[in-house]
């Protein structure tokens, strides 16, 4: 799926026929397809740039058994060419801050933060067209567009961490703005021991340093997390800094 694959077979011999095992194995399998590991392009950037899976299953006879296959067909938002761009842009964009070996982690999470404010805006336009504008959620739609929804900034925020070797995840929740609540998607870094909320979207639209390396006490005030990211093994994997980080 990284790699943007058409189409995936997987084909496995049975000794009884149970068409309901194919249903089972397919929601095993997407269920561990975004694990978090160490690779830039797996985790939440691929969670987040999946539109979902259709699945085509077939049960045959075989001898004394039986034949499965199950084909699974995802949807992507961004092609292979596209993450290719995405590729070539990224490692051109990092490469000072690479090059750079005394740079802290707070001074990458800034850099990564001040360029996506300074080179994205925030896509208006498909905010109100219901059902269109994928590609703004996306790193590509950030990067060769210049424009992009919040799921785009946190998705880019994600990709460049990770690439300069940070713990970084995506967040999904809602946002309470002009007196009403919204889906929304920001971030969470790992500063040290503890991890701050990120908020690249609101902070490129307010035109300041609000939602940047915040505690949940100061970032709840206007974010509240769906059910997933609240669970007690949730902030045993991620402790969230009890103060805000200084901002330097």
């Amino acid at each position: 799926m990284i790699n943007r694959s058409y189409a995936m077979d997987i084909v496995f011999d049975a000794e009884t026929a149970d068409e309901e095992v194919l249903r089972k194995l397919s929601e095993e399998l997407i269920s561990e397809v975004f694990y978090e590991s160490d690779d830039p392009k797996g985790g939440d950037y691929l969670r987040y740039q999946y539109g979902g899976c259709s699945m085509e299953p077939c049960m045959d006879k075989d001898g004394a058994g039986y034949s499965y296959r199950l084909r699974m067909i995802p949807e992507y938002y961004t092609t292979a060419e596209e993450e290719l761009y995405v590729d070539s842009e990224i490692s051109r964009i990092l490469k000072s801050i690479e090059d750079d070996p005394g740079l802290s982690e707070y001074e990458k999470v800034k850099a990564v933060r001040d360029h996506i404010c300074d080179t994205v805006s925030y896509d208006t336009v498909h905010k109100h067209m219901k059902g269109s504008g994928h590609v703004q959620s996306t790193a590509y739609g950030c990067l060769y567009y210049h424009t992009a929804l919040c799921q785009g900034y946190a998705v880019l925020t994600y990709r460049m961490l990770k690439e300069l070797g940070m713990d970084v995840r995506i967040i999904k929740g809602d946002l309470f703005v002009n007196g009403r609540m919204e889906r929304h998607a920001w971030n969470i870094v790992r500063i040290g021991d503890e991890y701050y909320n990120l908020d690249v979207t609101m902070d490129d639209i307010n035109g300041n340093y609000d939602h940047f390396l915040k505690s949940d006490e100061s970032f709840n005030r206007d974010h509240k997390r769906d059910e997933e990211f609240l669970t007690e093994d949730f902030y045993r994997e991620y402790p969230v800094s009890s103060m805000d980080h200084e901002y330097e």
